[in-house]
């Protein structure tokens, strides 16, 4: 890095560096993640696992963008998905993750059908942040079994949205779905009892 190395701040002062980011510049905020990783002792109180499912964890958000931590136990994988055509960055504080990027192709919005074809993918690791492909958006994330270990990804999206379009390539389908936070600022939301901290 030609600023020289990275600087690890606490979650607090990351979110607060990147509301100083003017309008988000996407080449601007992947440099601050990359000189700025997070200190995982930080996160404790935004983390919570579920056996059931990966969690969504609200830790900053205003009218540009919104800062989410997602905690994943061992073999736990996102749904195939897309992001409303908002920009996104993640980073890896804790464990690794596997990211496989999907081309859509022969999609039909009235019928609901197109098909998927794997495109891309790679690691994401606490030194290894990345943007989210505008030219091919679809993606999954996985915590694979053999990592033997648990996850927390940081998400940043922008503007913030609560839908997003779910993939079924085995079925050729695709639908709308709406999303939901685990807890909001280190609290668990209304129903969530089924998550809890490490």
């Amino acid at each position: 890095m030609a600023e020289g190395a990275a600087h690890p701040v606490g979650i607090d002062q990351f979110a607060q560096g990147l509301a100083a980011i003017p309008n988000l510049k996407p080449d601007a905020v992947l440099s601050y993640l990359q000189a700025h990783p997070v200190q995982p002792d930080s996160l404790q109180p935004y983390l919570f696992f579920s056996p059931a499912s990966y969690t969504r964890n609200l830790i900053f958000k205003n009218d540009l963008f919104e800062l989410i931590a997602i905690c994943w136990e061992v073999g736990q994988v996102s749904r195939i998905h897309n992001h409303r055509n908002q920009l996104c960055w993640m980073a890896v504080p804790i464990g690794k993750l596997k990211t496989q990027n999907y081309r859509v192709e022969n999609r039909n919005p009235a019928q609901g059908s197109c098909r998927l074809v794997p495109a891309e993918s790679f690691l994401l690791t606490p030194a290894e942040p990345a943007q989210v492909d505008q030219e091919e958006p679809v993606h999954q994330v996985l915590n694979l079994a053999e990592y033997k270990e648990r996850a927390v990804s940081l998400h940043i999206y922008s503007r913030p949205f609560n839908t997003c379009e779910i993939y079924q390539i085995d079925r050729g389908t695709y639908c709308d779905v709406e999303l939901e936070y685990t807890s909001e600022y280190g609290r668990l939301c209304d129903g969530q009892t089924t998550a809890a901290r490490p």
